[in-house]
Protein backbone atom coordinates (compact mmCIF):
# COMPACT_ATOMS: atom_id res chain seq x y z
CA UNK A 1 0.00 0.00 0.00
CA UNK A 2 2.96 2.57 0.98
CA UNK A 3 4.92 1.51 -2.20
CA UNK A 4 1.89 1.86 -4.22
CA UNK A 5 1.18 5.46 -3.26
CA UNK A 6 4.49 6.72 -2.98
CA UNK A 7 5.39 4.79 -6.60
CA UNK A 8 2.34 7.37 -7.73
CA UNK A 9 3.33 10.50 -6.38
CA UNK A 10 6.43 10.21 -7.81
CA UNK A 11 4.96 9.34 -11.41
CA UNK A 12 2.47 12.99 -10.39
CA UNK A 13 5.95 14.66 -9.39
CA UNK A 14 7.36 13.75 -12.95
CA UNK A 15 4.37 14.45 -14.74
CA UNK A 16 1.88 16.98 -13.13
CA UNK A 17 3.66 20.16 -13.60
CA UNK A 18 1.33 20.77 -17.04
CA UNK A 19 3.09 23.69 -18.04
CA UNK A 20 7.11 24.22 -19.67
CA UNK A 21 9.95 25.13 -16.42
CA UNK A 22 11.05 27.94 -18.13
CA UNK A 23 14.68 28.78 -18.17
CA UNK A 24 15.16 32.86 -17.69
CA UNK A 25 18.02 35.45 -17.01
CA UNK A 26 20.44 33.01 -18.43
CA UNK A 27 24.32 34.64 -18.45
CA UNK A 28 26.70 32.98 -20.48
CA UNK A 29 29.82 34.27 -18.60
CA UNK A 30 33.03 33.12 -20.83
CA UNK A 31 31.12 30.38 -22.72
CA UNK A 32 30.68 31.11 -26.39
CA UNK A 33 27.18 31.96 -27.42
CA UNK A 34 27.03 28.73 -29.46
CA UNK A 35 28.16 26.83 -26.27
CA UNK A 36 25.66 28.82 -24.13
CA UNK A 37 22.62 27.85 -26.50
CA UNK A 38 23.47 24.53 -26.49
CA UNK A 39 23.99 24.10 -22.92
CA UNK A 40 20.50 26.00 -22.32
CA UNK A 41 18.75 23.46 -24.31
CA UNK A 42 20.08 20.51 -22.57
CA UNK A 43 19.17 22.04 -19.27
CA UNK A 44 15.57 23.09 -20.33
CA UNK A 45 15.42 19.17 -22.15
CA UNK A 46 16.58 17.41 -18.70
CA UNK A 47 13.77 19.55 -16.55
CA UNK A 48 11.04 18.93 -19.07
CA UNK A 49 11.76 15.63 -20.65
CA UNK A 50 8.99 13.46 -18.84
CA UNK A 51 5.75 16.25 -18.95
CA UNK A 52 3.02 15.96 -20.41
CA UNK A 53 1.71 17.96 -23.10
CA UNK A 54 -1.73 18.69 -22.08
CA UNK A 55 -2.03 22.09 -20.08
CA UNK A 56 -2.41 21.99 -16.25
CA UNK A 57 -6.32 22.11 -16.54
CA UNK A 58 -6.86 19.57 -19.21
CA UNK A 59 -3.88 17.64 -16.39
CA UNK A 60 -6.37 18.33 -13.61
CA UNK A 61 -9.45 17.08 -15.36
CA UNK A 62 -7.30 13.62 -16.40
CA UNK A 63 -6.42 13.35 -12.56
CA UNK A 64 -10.21 13.53 -11.68
CA UNK A 65 -11.15 11.15 -14.45
CA UNK A 66 -8.50 9.00 -12.97
CA UNK A 67 -9.17 9.29 -9.11
CA UNK A 68 -12.85 8.47 -9.86
CA UNK A 69 -11.91 5.38 -12.18
CA UNK A 70 -9.18 4.12 -9.59
CA UNK A 71 -12.18 2.51 -7.37
CA UNK A 72 -13.70 0.44 -10.46
CA UNK A 73 -14.08 -2.72 -8.70
CA UNK A 74 -13.99 -1.54 -5.64
CA UNK A 75 -16.85 -0.96 -3.62
CA UNK A 76 -19.49 -4.00 -5.02
CA UNK A 77 -19.20 -7.36 -5.88
CA UNK A 78 -19.12 -9.41 -8.96
CA UNK A 79 -17.51 -12.93 -8.39
CA UNK A 80 -19.55 -14.60 -5.69
CA UNK A 81 -23.11 -15.08 -4.02
CA UNK A 82 -22.71 -15.21 -0.67
CA UNK A 83 -25.40 -16.19 1.91
CA UNK A 84 -24.19 -13.86 4.75
CA UNK A 85 -21.05 -11.63 4.52
CA UNK A 86 -18.70 -10.54 2.65
CA UNK A 87 -15.37 -8.84 4.06
CA UNK A 88 -12.84 -7.45 1.46
CA UNK A 89 -9.95 -5.25 1.30
CA UNK A 90 -8.60 -3.68 -2.29
CA UNK A 91 -6.06 -1.50 -3.66
CA UNK A 92 -6.17 -0.28 -7.11
CA UNK A 93 -4.46 2.82 -9.81
CA UNK A 94 -5.81 4.06 -13.17
CA UNK A 95 -4.05 6.33 -15.82
CA UNK A 96 -6.22 8.11 -18.40
CA UNK A 97 -3.62 8.30 -21.52
CA UNK A 98 -2.02 6.47 -23.51
CA UNK A 99 -0.23 2.82 -22.21
CA UNK A 100 2.58 2.68 -24.65
CA UNK A 101 3.46 6.37 -23.26
CA UNK A 102 2.68 6.46 -19.74
CA UNK A 103 5.14 9.18 -18.99
CA UNK A 104 3.00 11.27 -21.38
CA UNK A 105 -0.59 10.38 -19.43
CA UNK A 106 -3.17 12.93 -19.04
CA UNK A 107 -3.64 11.98 -15.76
CA UNK A 108 -3.58 9.39 -12.31
CA UNK A 109 -5.95 8.05 -9.36
CA UNK A 110 -4.94 5.63 -6.69
CA UNK A 111 -7.44 4.25 -4.14
CA UNK A 112 -7.90 1.68 -1.39
CA UNK A 113 -11.23 0.67 -0.04
CA UNK A 114 -12.68 -1.80 2.99
CA UNK A 115 -15.73 -3.08 1.61
CA UNK A 116 -18.43 -5.29 4.36
CA UNK A 117 -21.53 -7.02 2.10
CA UNK A 118 -24.60 -8.51 3.60
CA UNK A 119 -27.20 -10.44 2.26
CA UNK A 120 -30.42 -9.41 3.45
CA UNK A 121 -31.91 -12.50 3.34
CA UNK A 122 -30.53 -12.27 7.45
CA UNK A 123 -34.02 -10.12 7.71
CA UNK A 124 -36.93 -12.49 9.52
CA UNK A 125 -38.87 -11.76 6.61
CA UNK A 126 -38.57 -12.97 2.79
CA UNK A 127 -39.80 -9.94 0.63
CA UNK A 128 -40.43 -6.52 0.16
CA UNK A 129 -42.73 -6.40 -2.34
CA UNK A 130 -41.64 -7.94 -5.54
CA UNK A 131 -38.05 -7.69 -4.04
CA UNK A 132 -36.55 -10.90 -3.08
CA UNK A 133 -34.15 -10.14 -0.47
CA UNK A 134 -32.27 -13.30 -1.05
CA UNK A 135 -31.11 -11.87 -3.62
CA UNK A 136 -29.98 -8.44 -2.52
CA UNK A 137 -26.90 -7.27 -1.31
CA UNK A 138 -25.83 -4.17 0.50
CA UNK A 139 -21.71 -3.37 0.60
CA UNK A 140 -20.41 -0.24 2.53
CA UNK A 141 -16.92 0.70 1.67
CA UNK A 142 -14.89 2.76 3.28
CA UNK A 143 -11.12 4.43 3.69
CA UNK A 144 -8.90 6.97 4.96
CA UNK A 145 -5.20 7.17 4.74
CA UNK A 146 -2.28 9.40 5.20
CA UNK A 147 0.90 8.95 3.96
CA UNK A 148 4.14 10.86 4.43
CA UNK A 149 7.72 10.00 2.85
CA UNK A 150 10.47 10.55 0.88
CA UNK A 151 11.44 8.62 -2.08
CA UNK A 152 14.57 9.65 -4.50
CA UNK A 153 14.11 12.94 -4.91
CA UNK A 154 10.32 13.64 -4.21
CA UNK A 155 9.18 14.21 -0.58
CA UNK A 156 5.18 13.57 -0.56
CA UNK A 157 2.50 14.03 1.48
CA UNK A 158 -0.77 12.39 0.30
CA UNK A 159 -4.58 11.44 1.72
CA UNK A 160 -6.81 8.69 0.03
CA UNK A 161 -10.40 8.75 1.15
CA UNK A 162 -13.46 7.11 0.34
CA UNK A 163 -16.86 6.46 1.05
CA UNK A 164 -19.79 4.60 -0.79
CA UNK A 165 -23.02 2.97 -0.26
CA UNK A 166 -23.28 0.16 -2.70
CA UNK A 167 -26.91 -2.58 -3.51
CA UNK A 168 -26.62 -5.94 -5.75
CA UNK A 169 -29.43 -7.61 -6.75
CA UNK A 170 -29.83 -10.76 -9.03
CA UNK A 171 -31.83 -10.37 -11.63
CA UNK A 172 -31.20 -14.05 -13.25
CA UNK A 173 -30.58 -17.10 -11.27
CA UNK A 174 -27.62 -18.84 -11.62
CA UNK A 175 -26.96 -22.44 -12.65
CA UNK A 176 -24.71 -25.60 -10.96
CA UNK A 177 -23.74 -27.35 -14.36
CA UNK A 178 -21.75 -29.66 -11.91
CA UNK A 179 -22.46 -30.10 -8.43
CA UNK A 180 -20.18 -29.28 -5.62
CA UNK A 181 -19.04 -25.69 -7.46
CA UNK A 182 -16.86 -27.92 -9.97
CA UNK A 183 -18.67 -25.65 -12.43
CA UNK A 184 -21.27 -23.46 -12.09
CA UNK A 185 -22.73 -20.16 -13.37
CA UNK A 186 -23.37 -17.09 -10.96
CA UNK A 187 -26.34 -15.52 -12.87
CA UNK A 188 -26.60 -11.78 -13.60
CA UNK A 189 -26.36 -9.25 -11.13
CA UNK A 190 -27.50 -5.61 -11.36
CA UNK A 191 -25.55 -2.66 -9.28
CA UNK A 192 -26.31 0.88 -8.28
CA UNK A 193 -25.30 3.36 -5.59
CA UNK A 194 -22.87 6.45 -4.46
CA UNK A 195 -19.58 6.52 -4.14
CA UNK A 196 -17.50 9.21 -3.00
CA UNK A 197 -13.75 9.63 -3.37
CA UNK A 198 -10.70 11.99 -2.49
CA UNK A 199 -6.94 12.30 -3.25
CA UNK A 200 -4.83 15.15 -1.82
CA UNK A 201 -1.23 15.44 -1.98
CA UNK A 202 1.77 18.07 -2.25
CA UNK A 203 4.90 16.75 -3.84
CA UNK A 204 8.15 18.26 -3.78
CA UNK A 205 10.78 17.13 -6.32
CA UNK A 206 14.36 18.36 -6.62
CA UNK A 207 17.20 17.51 -9.00
CA UNK A 208 20.02 17.06 -6.76
CA UNK A 209 23.45 15.55 -7.72
CA UNK A 210 21.75 16.15 -11.16
CA UNK A 211 24.23 17.43 -13.79
CA UNK A 212 23.62 18.40 -17.08
CA UNK A 213 26.55 18.20 -19.98
CA UNK A 214 27.00 20.07 -23.64
CA UNK A 215 30.20 19.33 -25.35
CA UNK A 216 32.55 20.44 -22.79
CA UNK A 217 30.33 22.76 -20.34
CA UNK A 218 28.54 21.24 -17.64
CA UNK A 219 25.49 22.81 -15.30
CA UNK A 220 24.26 21.74 -11.76
CA UNK A 221 20.66 21.70 -11.19
CA UNK A 222 21.07 21.27 -7.58
CA UNK A 223 19.32 24.57 -6.95
CA UNK A 224 16.02 23.82 -8.36
CA UNK A 225 13.03 22.47 -6.64
CA UNK A 226 9.11 21.73 -7.75
CA UNK A 227 6.04 21.77 -5.61
CA UNK A 228 2.57 21.26 -6.00
CA UNK A 229 -0.59 20.85 -4.41
CA UNK A 230 -4.04 18.68 -5.68
CA UNK A 231 -7.11 18.40 -4.44
CA UNK A 232 -9.63 16.01 -6.30
CA UNK A 233 -12.81 14.92 -5.20
CA UNK A 234 -15.52 12.63 -7.04
CA UNK A 235 -18.81 11.08 -6.83
CA UNK A 236 -19.59 8.83 -8.62
CA UNK A 237 -23.33 7.14 -9.10
CA UNK A 238 -22.60 3.58 -11.55
CA UNK A 239 -24.98 1.28 -12.63
CA UNK A 240 -23.59 -1.73 -13.14
CA UNK A 241 -24.33 -5.37 -15.18
CA UNK A 242 -22.32 -7.95 -14.37
CA UNK A 243 -21.60 -12.15 -14.51
CA UNK A 244 -19.46 -14.84 -13.67
CA UNK A 245 -18.44 -18.39 -14.16
CA UNK A 246 -17.05 -20.73 -11.41
CA UNK A 247 -14.74 -23.20 -12.65
CA UNK A 248 -13.31 -26.24 -10.59
CA UNK A 249 -14.26 -24.19 -7.47
CA UNK A 250 -10.82 -22.74 -7.65
CA UNK A 251 -10.92 -20.71 -10.24
CA UNK A 252 -13.74 -17.85 -11.13
CA UNK A 253 -13.53 -15.41 -13.86
CA UNK A 254 -16.14 -12.36 -14.16
CA UNK A 255 -16.45 -9.41 -16.02
CA UNK A 256 -19.76 -7.32 -17.22
CA UNK A 257 -20.07 -3.13 -18.23
CA UNK A 258 -21.06 -0.26 -16.51
CA UNK A 259 -21.98 3.58 -16.77
CA UNK A 260 -20.94 6.54 -14.40
CA UNK A 261 -22.41 9.62 -13.16
CA UNK A 262 -19.45 11.61 -12.73
CA UNK A 263 -19.31 14.97 -10.95
CA UNK A 264 -16.17 16.53 -9.19
CA UNK A 265 -12.94 18.63 -9.58
CA UNK A 266 -8.97 18.83 -9.46
CA UNK A 267 -7.52 21.90 -8.29
CA UNK A 268 -3.98 21.90 -9.49
CA UNK A 269 -1.34 24.08 -8.27
CA UNK A 270 2.36 24.30 -8.92
CA UNK A 271 5.66 26.67 -7.57
CA UNK A 272 8.73 25.44 -9.76
CA UNK A 273 12.04 27.67 -9.47
CA UNK A 274 15.82 27.70 -8.42
CA UNK A 275 19.40 28.87 -9.95
CA UNK A 276 21.67 27.11 -12.27
CA UNK A 277 25.05 27.70 -12.53
CA UNK A 278 27.67 26.12 -14.26
CA UNK A 279 31.26 26.16 -16.02
CA UNK A 280 32.68 29.68 -16.94
CA UNK A 281 29.96 31.51 -15.03
CA UNK A 282 27.05 30.49 -16.29
CA UNK A 283 23.88 31.35 -14.21
CA UNK A 284 20.29 30.97 -15.02
CA UNK A 285 17.39 30.71 -13.34
CA UNK A 286 14.22 27.83 -13.72
CA UNK A 287 10.52 29.24 -12.97
CA UNK A 288 7.04 27.89 -13.10
CA UNK A 289 4.15 29.27 -11.45
CA UNK A 290 0.89 28.05 -12.32
CA UNK A 291 -2.65 26.52 -11.21
CA UNK A 292 -5.76 25.53 -12.35
CA UNK A 293 -8.60 23.62 -12.22
CA UNK A 294 -9.99 20.74 -14.17
CA UNK A 295 -13.53 19.20 -14.11
CA UNK A 296 -14.33 15.36 -14.46
CA UNK A 297 -15.80 14.06 -17.73
CA UNK A 298 -19.98 13.97 -16.75
CA UNK A 299 -20.11 10.47 -18.17
CA UNK A 300 -18.28 7.35 -18.76
CA UNK A 301 -19.04 3.99 -19.93
CA UNK A 302 -16.66 1.13 -19.37
CA UNK A 303 -16.20 -2.62 -19.34
CA UNK A 304 -14.41 -4.82 -16.52
CA UNK A 305 -12.80 -8.73 -16.50
CA UNK A 306 -11.13 -10.24 -13.55
CA UNK A 307 -10.12 -13.58 -12.20
CA UNK A 308 -10.16 -14.66 -8.47
CA UNK A 309 -8.40 -17.35 -7.33
CA UNK A 310 -10.84 -19.67 -4.37
CA UNK A 311 -8.52 -20.72 -1.61
CA UNK A 312 -9.60 -22.30 1.49
CA UNK A 313 -10.08 -19.37 3.31
CA UNK A 314 -9.58 -16.64 1.83
CA UNK A 315 -10.03 -15.12 -2.38
CA UNK A 316 -7.33 -13.66 -4.16
CA UNK A 317 -8.91 -11.39 -6.82
CA UNK A 318 -8.06 -8.77 -9.64
CA UNK A 319 -9.70 -6.87 -11.81
CA UNK A 320 -9.22 -4.83 -15.24
CA UNK A 321 -11.40 -1.82 -16.19
CA UNK A 322 -11.42 -0.04 -19.10
CA UNK A 323 -13.04 3.23 -20.25
CA UNK A 324 -15.05 2.39 -23.64
CA UNK A 325 -14.85 5.62 -25.90
CA UNK A 326 -12.02 7.19 -23.98
CA UNK A 327 -8.08 6.49 -22.66
CA UNK A 328 -9.23 5.53 -18.96
CA UNK A 329 -7.45 2.14 -17.50
CA UNK A 330 -7.54 0.59 -14.33
CA UNK A 331 -6.74 -2.02 -12.51
CA UNK A 332 -7.66 -3.24 -8.92
CA UNK A 333 -6.79 -6.20 -6.83
CA UNK A 334 -7.66 -7.54 -3.09
CA UNK A 335 -8.19 -10.15 -0.94
CA UNK A 336 -11.62 -11.33 0.29
CA UNK A 337 -13.51 -13.42 2.76
CA UNK A 338 -16.78 -14.41 2.09
CA UNK A 339 -20.01 -16.84 3.86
Amino acid sequence: MKKLLLGMAVALAANAYGVTIEITNVGCGSLGQSDCDNLTAEINSELNKDLPEVSIGEYGTGIANGNAFAYKGMTSDYSDNYDLFMVRGMAGAAVEGDLDNIESANGFGIGAAVTVGVNFDVLPIDKIGPVDLSKLDIMVSFMDYTYDDTMDEAEAELNISAFSVMARYQIIDGIDFVPGSLLSWGGVHLHTGIQRSSFTGKVTQTFEDQTVESGGASASLSGVQATFDIDATTTVIPVEVSTFLRAGYVFTVFGGAGFDLVTGSTDVSLDAGGSISGTGGYTADANANESDSGDADPTNFRAFAGLQINLPVVRLTVQANKGLGNDLFGVATGVKIAW
